[in-house]
């Protein structure tokens, strides 16, 4: 059962809401820009992503304000000097960040208010935060305005022209998750550690056979979940069954299959698959 909710008619902040608090969790984008005054700004944006790798495109929005309609420094910035760094934001930032986001005014430069150093760029002018494990330097691919109303966002792509990567988080030439320690923001005042809870799903090296091979006796039993029958049918052909299991009664079976899948050991659970439906077909 769902709620189901017209955001045509639903008001603007509570179409917001659902957005940051159903969008979840998402990176965030410490974007550094500088004005042709040469004014420095840095501010963070959650509505943040990749979009390519050839060449490699990321893209924020900046969306006006609700209650004014105006655009924010960032936007005003890009549209004087297009280009900008994205700074990555880990735990260790993170309420200097928050500081950071902040309404001030166009000529306070938040890196001075949020007490972050500032990190020279090669290939722009504008700085990056030098506590950031991973850095950007972007200069503007395109500016798409997607609204112009209060609380409208204005999607900025931006081509990646260098990338820093901390020495102590970079091994053979990968990022470690562990040791990235990015934040991530969901809705209202919370965030989310990547670090925290982190859990890996190796992608299938082959075609699988899909749920509709499945047995019967596992795909329209409620014994099983989707993410365990995913697992059974990642494989690229059912196996065949070997005549040294030694249990025999359906609980057993389905209670150490489910313990297998759980520590992905996927060929062996397939062989208590096996020997479940030929018991069943037994009886």
């Amino acid at each position: 059962m769902y709620n189901s909710i017209d955001a045509k008619s639903n008001d603007i902040k509570s179409n917001y809401h659902l957005l940051i608090s159903g969008i979840v969790p998402r990176p965030i984008a410490f974007v550094g820009t500088r004005s042709k005054d040469g004014n420095d700004n840095l501010a963070p944006f959650s509505f943040f992503n990749g979009f390519g790798a050839n060449p490699p495109i990321v893209g924020f929005s900046p969306a006006l304000s609700g209650r004014t309609g105006k655009p924010k420094d960032t936007l005003l910035n890009i549209k004087e000097n297009p280009e900008f760094s994205i700074s990555i934001v880990d735990y260790d930032i993170v309420e200097q960040m928050s500081l950071a986001s902040s309404e001030y005014s166009r000529d306070v430069d938040e890196f001075t208010k949020s007490g972050l150093e500032k990190f020279k760029c090669n290939d722009i002018a504008a700085p990056a935060v030098k506590d950031s494990p991973f850095i950007m330097e972007c200069k503007l691919h395109e500016l798409i305005e997607l609204g112009g109303k209060p609380a409208s966002g204005n999607l900025i792509l931006g081509e990646v022209l260098r990338f820093h990567v901390r020495k102590d988080i970079y091994t053979d030439n990968r990022i470690d998750p562990l040791k990235i320690d990015a934040v991530s923001r969901l809705g209202y005042g919370w965030y989310s550690r990547s670090n925290q809870g982190l859990f890996e799903i190796n992608k299938p090296r082959v075609n699988g056979i899909g749920f509709e091979a499945l047995p019967n006796c596992i795909l329209k039993s409620n014994d099983f979940s989707g993410n365990e029958l995913a697992k059974l049918a990642s494989v690229k052909a059912i196996p065949v069954l070997s005549s040294d299991n030694l249990l025999s009664d359906k609980e057993s079976l389905i209670t150490e299959c489910k313990k297998l899948l759980s520590i992905d050991k996927v060929d062996k659970a397939w062989q208590l698959v096996l020997m479940l439906e030929s018991i069943l077909i037994e009886k």
